[in-house]
């Protein structure tokens, strides 16, 4: 079994492509369906990223309260991935840093929509 993609609700369908895109992400997939635009971003063949804009959305996105924790995304290089989320927009919550315990070297930031996005690669 293999993970197809992770999904996310975002409140700005545009912004969020956009910061994805400065990460390296390409829109792979777009349709709607009652009323829901579904954009699907990959890169490099990986496994999908789902943004779900619902215009007639109601209630808050509230990644934090919806038990996600964070996104995981492995990368050559953790400091430079850093750097350009932050440049892009995210907010840092953890800088770069070799985490022994996990035996990986790691990096947390948060992207404007509130979800947590950790990078990493493996020591």
């Amino acid at each position: 079994m293999d993970l197809a993609h992770t999904a996310i609700c975002v409140s700005d369908l545009d912004r969020a492509i956009e910061f994805y895109g400065a990460l390296g992400f390409e829109e792979t997939n777009r349709f709607t369906l009652d009323g829901v635009e579904n954009v699907y971003l990959g890169r490099d063949g990986d496994g999908d990223l789902q943004l779900r804009y619902d215009p007639d959305r109601t209630t808050p996105i509230a990644p934090n309260r919806a038990d996600v924790d964070h996104i995981a995304f492995t990368v050559d290089a953790v400091e430079e991935t850093y750097e350009t989320a932050i440049d892009a927009g995210a907010a840092p919550v953890l800088e770069p840093t070799e985490v022994e315990r996990a035996e990986a070297f790691a990096a947390f930031v948060e992207d404007p929509e509130g979800y947590t996005l950790e990078f990493y690669h493996w020591l």
